[in-house]
C-alpha cells in the first residue's frame, strides 16, 4: 500500500488562546502578572516532545504559535495605565479586543492556507481545559475533513469524554512519540483499522470508541531528540526574550529549562504523576545533558544566565548525579532545582555547591506528620524538610518550601503554626498554594466522595476549568480557603 504525504499541524499556544477568550478569574488581575506572562509564553513542553521525535522521523509538522506567531513585542504584555492596585484589573494590551481579534485572525488565515489533512491538539493544563475542548469543536465544525488527534495530560486522563465530544478522531495517551508516529505512518497509507497501535483511543468505522492497550513506557528516552530541536518551529528564542524581559527573576522560562528524566516513583496523593507515568522513572544521560545545556547556552543569551531543572526527581540517582554536576560545571550558568527534601543529604548538597547551583525549591506540602503520612502519603517527614532546608541554606544555597492549604484534616491553627516555624527558622522564601484537585489524583477519588454534584460545581475554578478547589472543614468556601491562602503568603513575609 503507497503512502500519501500529509499536510500536518501541531496546535501551540492553546492554553493562551484560551485565556485570553475566556478571562478566567482572578488571572487577570494585576498581582498575577508573572505568572500570566507565563501562561502565555510558555509552549506546551509535551508538543515539543513530539514535533522533534516526528522531525527526527522525517515527518513534515508545520506548528501553528497561536501567541508567539502573533505577539513579539513586550508592550503587548506591560500595563497601559499607572498606578495600578494589585487587586485592580490589568490594563494589558493582549487583554483586550484587538488583541483577541488579532489572535483569532492569525489562527483562521493560517488554517485557511495550510489545509492540513492532520491537527495535533495538546491538552495538559486543567485550569481551561473544557475551553480546549470547545476549540476542538469548532476546529472540527470548520474542518470537518481534517483528522484532529488530541494528546497531552488532560487528554491522557479523559479519553473517553474527549472521544464523546465527537470533535477528536484519535486521542494520543500518555507518552505519545511513538504512538503520534505509528499513527501517522497507518494514516498516510490509508488504514482505517488502528487497533494494533498500543496508547491509542479511536473510532471504528462504526462510530465505536475503542481505547488500544496502554503503551509500555520507553526505557531509553536518550533516542528521543530534546525539545530544543525545535526551537524555529516553536519561536523559543522569541518566547525567552520576551520573558527575560518581562520575568527577569523567572525560573523554567523557554530556553533556560529541562527535565532530565521522565516520572517519579512516588504516589504523592496530590499528584498526577503516579496515574501518568505509573511510578516509573527513567533518567536521560549525562552526555544528552550536557547536549540540550550546550545548545540553550549558544542560542538563548538574554539575561541572567540561570537554568533550571525541573525534575522532582533530580538528586535521585546519585551516581547519575554526580556525572550531571560534571557536566553543568562546563558552562557558566546559575542553577536552580526542585526536589524532594529527603534527596538533600550533606554530600549532594557540598556537590550542587560547587557545581554553581544557587537555589533549591522544596516540596513541602505539609509540616504536620500524621497529613504528610496519611493524608498526602509524602514519605517525608516535619523533621526531615526542617533539616533539608537548614542543609541547603548552610551550604549557601537559597531553599525555597512550597505547601499546601485546605488539606483534610488540616486546621488552620497547624498552618499558622507552619507560618510561626518558617519564622523561627528564618526562612521567608516559601509558598502556599490552595488545595486543588484534578481526575487523576488519590485526591480527587477523596473529593468525589465528599461532594456532591452541586457542591463541587460551586468549587470548580472557573467555569471552563476542570481543576477543583477542595476545602475541608475549615473552609465554608472556594474564597474562603484562596483568601486565606493570600493571608498565610502575606504572613510569612511580613
Amino acid at each position: 500500500m503507497g503512502k500519501r504525504r500529509l499536510k500536518a499541524a501541531i496546535i501551540s499556544d492553546a492554553w493562551g488562546y484560551g485565556l485570553m477568550e475566556t478571562k478566567p478569574y482572578p488571572l487577570w488581575l494585576v498581582r498575577y502578572w508573572a505568572i500570566r506572562n507565563k501562561a502565555l509564553l510558555v509552549p506546551e513542553y509535551g508538543a515539543m516532545y513530539i514535533a522533534s521525535f516526528l522531525k527526527s522521523r522525517g515527518v513534515d509538522v508545520t506548528v501553528l504559535n497561536l501567541i508567539a506567531d502573533v505577539f513579539t513585542s513586550e508592550d503587548w504584555f506591560r500595563e497601559t495605565k499607572e498606578g495600578l492596585g494589585e487587586d485592580d484589573l490589568s490594563t494589558v494590551p493582549i487583554g483586550g479586543d484587538q488583541a483577541l481579534a488579532s489572535m483569532r485572525e492569525n489562527f483562521d488565515d493560517a488554517l485557511n492556507k495550510l489545509q492540513p489533512d492532520i491537527i495535533l491538539f495538546p491538552i495538559s493544563i486543567y485550569y481551561v481545559a473544557l475551553h480546549a475542548r470547545e476549540m476542538l469543536k469548532r476546529l472540527k465544525g470548520k474542518m470537518p475533513e481534517t483528522r484532529i488527534i488530541a494528546g497531552g495530560i488532560y487528554s491522557t486522563m479523559h479519553p473517553q469524554e474527549l472521544m464523546h465530544d465527537g470533535a477528536a478522531d484519535f486521542v494520543v495517551r500518555g507518552e505519545g512519540e511513538w504512538t503520534a508516529w505509528e499513527l501517522l505512518e497507518a494514516i498516510s497509507r490509508g488504514e482505517r483499522d488502528f487497533s494494533a497501535i498500543d496508547g491509542l483511543s479511536w473510532r471504528d468505522e462504526g462510530g465505536r470508541i475503542i481505547h488500544n492497550r496502554d503503551r509500555a513506557r520507553e526505557n531509553d528516552i536518550d533516542q528521543f531528540p530534546h525539545i530544543y530541536t525545535v526551537t524555529d518551529e516553536f519561536k523559543i528564542k522569541e518566547r525567552h526574550r520576551l520573558l527575560k524581559s518581562l520575568n527577569p527573576f523567572d525560573d523554567y522560562i523557554p530556553g533556560d529549562g529541562f527535565l532530565t528524566s521522565r516520572g517519579c516513583p512516588e504516589r504523592c496523593a496530590f499528584c498526577l504523576d503516579p496515574a501518568v507515568w505509573k511510578r516509573k522513572t527513567r533518567f536521560h544521560s549525562p552526555a544528552y545533558v550536557r547536549e540540550v545545556l550546550e545548545y540553550c547556552w549558544d542560542n538563548f543569551p538574554n539575561g541572567d544566565r540561570t537554568f533550571f531543572f525541573g525534575d522532582a526527581t533530580f538528586a535521585l540517582n546519585r551516581p547519575r548525579l554526580a556525572a550531571l554536576l560534571e557536566e553543568a560545571r562546563k558552562f557558566d550558568y546559575s542553577y536552580n532545582i526542585q526536589t524532594r527534601a529527603d534527596s538533600l543529604i550533606p554530600e549532594v548538597l557540598a556537590g550542587l555547591k560547587a557545581s554553581n547551583f544557587t537555589t533549591v525549591a522544596i516540596g513541602a506540602e505539609s509540616l504536620d506528620n500524621r497529613v504528610l503520612r496519611d493524608v498526602i502519603r509524602k514519605r517525608t517527614t516535619r523533621e526531615e524538610i526542617l533539616a533539608a532546608a537548614r542543609g541547603v541554606r548552610e551550604c549557601g544555597l537559597n531553599p525555597i518550601l512550597t505547601f499546601i492549604a485546605g488539606l483534610p484534616g488540616e486546621r488552620r491553627e497547624s498552618l499558622e503554626h507552619t507560618v510561626e516555624t518558617l519564622r523561627t527558622e528564618g526562612i521567608k522564601e516559601a509558598t502556599f498554594f490552595p488545595l486543588v484537585v484534578f481526575k487523576g489524583t488519590e485526591l480527587y477519588e477523596l473529593f468525589l466522595k465528599t461532594f456532591n454534584e452541586e457542591e463541587r460545581e460551586k468549587l470548580r475554578l472557573n467555569r471552563w476549568s476542570e481543576e477543583f478547589c477542595f476545602i475541608n472543614e475549615e473552609f465554608e468556601s472556594m474564597q474562603e480557603l484562596i483568601a486565606y491562602t493570600q493571608y498565610l503568603n502575606d504572613s510569612i513575609r511580613a
